[in-house]
């Protein structure tokens, strides 16, 4: 066999043990120790927020041939994720071929297991490889894949004063480590010890303020093992507890075209609840408008508010209610449901009642508030003929003025004329 074809198998031999191994070894998504040249700008460009690392090398000696397979990782402190093209200067190996086959895609975060390299590890003993503005040299002076360790560490974000966190302890070509300690702190303060348990987890309950913080985990080995110490961080944190929401309407009047509605709490971190209308007796569109939405409460907001808008309803129209309803609410709710009540509509006057209209003969005008009849209602005398008028003021003046001595004389020139009669 010519020394190509057996440089070709051994590379094949390595990279399918290295490939094998890894398939049942637990996922690699976060932590080994953080590289001390990682950048620490805010909002690093694409040329400086890479950087490479090197995760474990295993040599596999097959005759004359050394075949190197070489787990490679990365960190990024970018916050989204970067693209370099590989062999285009900012992604390159060397020396030799500059493109073989490394990732081109760069997530935000500290990731291992990224890729795999195998190499003839006589012909090319040492490697370098650059990303973005930095580089890592790869040689037989990396941790052996036998002995390097990772570590996943998980920290959720909490809204108390206790932190829980876990360390899952992981080795790249064997299974998880069960003995050795895992030393937690929060933002470089004292640690808290725990051992490595079942399946490499190690867990403890840490103390922080409200506000960001940053969890260290530092994996130390049990007394004579070859194992390697791996640490890893992860950013945590802490809210203030936000008080039970509850949700409260205004009283509505006759006229009032709207209602608002109060959603409030006494906490101060951050929430939002959806709310919702739901009808009772009254009735989404003539009685209300429906309405529904997110509320949004801002650290420090007490309360917020929303208008349900109110229609003019119809007369005769009785009392009725409806509901307005929180749901997924981000903080609990001591009351998710609050009762909107409607008064009742008058019935409309009928058209004889009406007030203002005039009329003759004790009769209500058309407008009146009065009923047909009524003797308090104004009623102007009837006009009587124009000779009946001057009949009786002529009697008037009989009666009145010399009316006795008229009377008496208009009897004596009678009586004659009776008696020639």
């Amino acid at each position: 066999m010519t020394p190509h074809a057996s440089l070709r198998l051994a590379c094949a031999l390595g990279a399918a043990l290295v490939a094998v191994a890894l398939a049942g070894a637990p996922a690699f998504a976060t932590p080994t120790p953080t590289p001390t040249s990682a950048p620490t700008s805010a909002a690093p460009t694409a040329s400086d927020a890479l950087t490479p690392l090197v995760d474990c090398v295993q040599d596999a000696p097959l005759g004359a041939v050394t075949s190197r397979t070489v787990v490679l990782g990365y960190w990024s402190s970018a916050s989204a994720p970067v693209t370099l093209t590989p062999g285009s200067g900012g992604d390159d190996l060397s020396p030799g071929a500059a493109d073989r086959g490394q990732p081109s895609s760069f997530l935000p975060g500290e990731h291992h297991g990224a890729w795999l390299l195998t190499v003839d590890a006589a012909a090319e003993p040492s490697l370098i490889w650059t990303l973005g503005g930095r580089s890592v040299t790869i040689d037989a002076s990396a941790p052996a894949c036998t002995d390097a360790t990772a570590i996943v560490l998980s920290a959720p974000a909490t809204t108390s004063g206790t932190v829980a966190v876990s360390a899952t302890v992981t080795r790249f070509l064997l299974g998880p480590p069960e003995a050795g300690t895992v030393d937690f702190a929060i933002d470089g303060t004292a640690a808290s010890t725990a051992p490595v348990g079942a399946g490499g987890v190690a867990r403890a309950d840490l103390t922080a303020p409200a506000g960001p913080h940053t969890i260290t985990a530092t994996f130390t080995p049990a007394s004579g093992s070859t194992l390697r110490p791996a640490t890893a961080t992860a950013p945590v944190t802490v809210t203030p507890p936000s008080g039970a929401l509850s949700v409260a309407a205004d009283s509505v009047v006759a006229g009032s075209t709207s209602v608002t509605v109060h959603v409030t709490r006494t906490g101060a971190a951050p929430v939002t609840v959806d709310f919702a209308t739901v009808d009772g007796t009254a009735h989404a569109g003539p009685d209300y408008v429906a309405a529904s939405g997110t509320l949004a409460l801002a650290a420090g907001q007490a309360a917020a508010t929303t208008t349900v808008s109110l229609p003019a309803r119809a007369p005769g129209s009785p009392a009725s209610v409806f509901f307005v309803v929180l749901q997924h609410a981000t903080a609990d709710v001591s009351g998710a449901v609050t009762m909107v009540s409607l008064p009742a509509v008058p019935a409309a006057a009928p058209a004889s009642a009406a007030v203002g209209g005039t009329g003759g003969g004790g009769a209500a005008g058309a407008a009146s508030a009065l009923p047909q009849g009524d003797p308090t209602a104004h009623t102007p005398l009837a006009s009587a003929p124009v000779g009946q008028d001057l009949l009786l003021l002529l009697a008037a003046g009989l009666i009145t003025v010399g009316g006795v001595a008229g009377v008496i004389g208009l009897f004596r020139s009678v009586r004659p004329r009776d008696g020639l009669v």
